[in-house]
């Protein structure tokens, strides 16, 4: 599908390029329409490569090796990695990094199994020659340490071998969010490539580009389907969600029972959110009989695997004495807290209200304050009430109307009319 969708946009990018050289450059206006062919040439495309590094040389005023130019492959092939390796320093300033290594990458393949991909690639390098052209300056890519080789080799075992281990990696490359590489289209691309050969790990990603929309329109039944793909090869991730799509109702009829297999399925796989989930199960009653202590266990080993969810609910349960716990405020404090180092604002706000109120048999209006003011930095508009209330009564502080007011204020553009009302009591007097 997506292999379809790149040769469409492939001609849709080589009808625009032909139109933006034909009157810059009569070489590369020739050239590129040996893209268009049925059967694109590997040494056509790095003659073209070789033609941009020369370019980009003569642009950065270097005198380019005189190497004698030849139509056969073999040397074509070696002329660019030649000028590659020998002005390395310079092309690496000259070219933005992912331009760069897609230039090692395609002038490194000694043959072309997945043309397409690589087409897709090359249309990616002359757009940006010839785009940044128009600029006064050519962009400066950011240093950072990379491993040539690795990719270079990534990349020929991805396109020659069709290796979908290599696919994978490479779409895990593009998908990186922290690096300047990063590029969700790319990204896609390779998973579809990794998926289709049985990538579990492409497959699971493919349903998370899908179900949230990213590179591609939204769609639950594709997402679904890539999810349950890679749950029968046993993928606990994507077992989670699929069976939070059954439970959901998303892309499928919504099924409790099957929700609940998938579930069972990646806790036993240990993923936390699943054992979260199981709680709710047994909690409500959703599909089998209400079991109150399955429901604490199945929360409790979700607590402890670290899901802040599991915590924050942990903490409620012994705050209140639920699910056939005995009320223990110290143990909720504890569970609060650790929901709290995962920047949890409900946690927030509850360690403010029991060290506000005393529930543990210590009232700590200090403390009660700072958890306030960490919920109400996070938006939390009942903080901001709390906080408005405690600086008022001014019960184990000193009373501060200017503090009171600042806070009854926040809370009244938060929506609580009940601020709204002592606001205006306040400011009257």
């Amino acid at each position: 599908m997506y292999e379809q969708m790149l040769v469409k946009r492939n001609k849709e990018r080589i009808d625009s390029l032909q139109n933006l050289i034909q009157t810059e450059n009569s070489w590369f206006a020739q050239n590129i329409k040996l893209l268009t062919f049925a059967e694109v040439n590997l040494a056509a495309l790095q003659k073209i490569l070789y033609q941009i590094v020369r370019r980009l040389l003569k642009e950065q005023q270097q005198r380019h090796l005189q190497i004698v130019q030849s139509e056969q492959y073999q040397v074509v092939q070696e002329n660019v990695l030649t000028l590659l390796a020998e002005y390395d320093d310079v092309l690496r300033e000259a070219i933005p990094q992912s331009i760069y290594i897609l230039i090692w990458q395609i002038s490194s393949l000694e043959k072309l199994a997945n043309r397409i991909e690589v087409v897709d690639d090359v249309l990616d390098i002359i757009e940006w020659y010839f785009h940044h052209q128009n600029n006064e300056q050519v962009a400066i890519s950011e240093e950072e340490d990379l491993d040539h080789e690795v990719m270079i080799d990534l990349y020929k075992e991805a396109v020659e071998e069709q290796d979908a281990d290599a696919q994978y990696q490479l779409g895990e490359y593009y998908n990186a969010r922290e690096g300047n590489h990063f590029q969700i289209e790319k990204s896609l691309k390779w998973f579809e490539l990794a998926a289709t050969q049985g990538n579990a790990d492409a497959q699971y990603m493919l349903g998370n580009f899908y179900f949230e929309g990213i590179g591609v329109e939204e769609n639950h039944l594709m997402a679904f389907l890539y999810y349950e793909k890679a749950s029968l090869q046993g993928h606990a991730d994507a077992a989670n969600n699929l069976a939070d799509m059954y439970f959901n109702g998303e892309g499928v009829p919504q099924d409790y029972t099957l929700a609940k297999k998938w579930f069972d399925y990646a806790a036993k796989k240990n993923v936390p959110e699943a054992m979260f989930t199981l709680g709710i199960i047994y909690e409500q009653g959703l599909g089998v009989t209400v079991d109150m202590a399955a429901a604490f266990n199945a929360y409790k080993q979700s607590a402890e695997a670290g899901y802040v969810e599991a915590q924050y609910r942990l903490g409620g349960i012994y705050l209140e004495g639920r699910l056939g716990q005995a009320k223990e405020v110290n143990r909720a404090l504890f569970w609060y807290e650790r929901a709290a180092e995962q920047y949890h604002v409900d946690a927030f706000y509850d360690l403010g209200y029991i060290w506000s109120n005393g529930l543990a048999g210590i009232r700590n209006i200090e403390k009660g304050i700072h958890w306030f003011k960490q919920a109400a930095l996070q938006g939390d508009a009942e903080a901001k009430l709390q906080l408005g209330h405690m600086y008022n009564k001014g019960e184990g502080i000193a009373r501060n109307l200017k503090e009171a007011i600042k806070w009854y204020g926040l809370a009244a553009d938060a929506g609580i009319k009940e601020a709204s009302k002592i606001l205006q009591e306040l400011k009257s007097l």
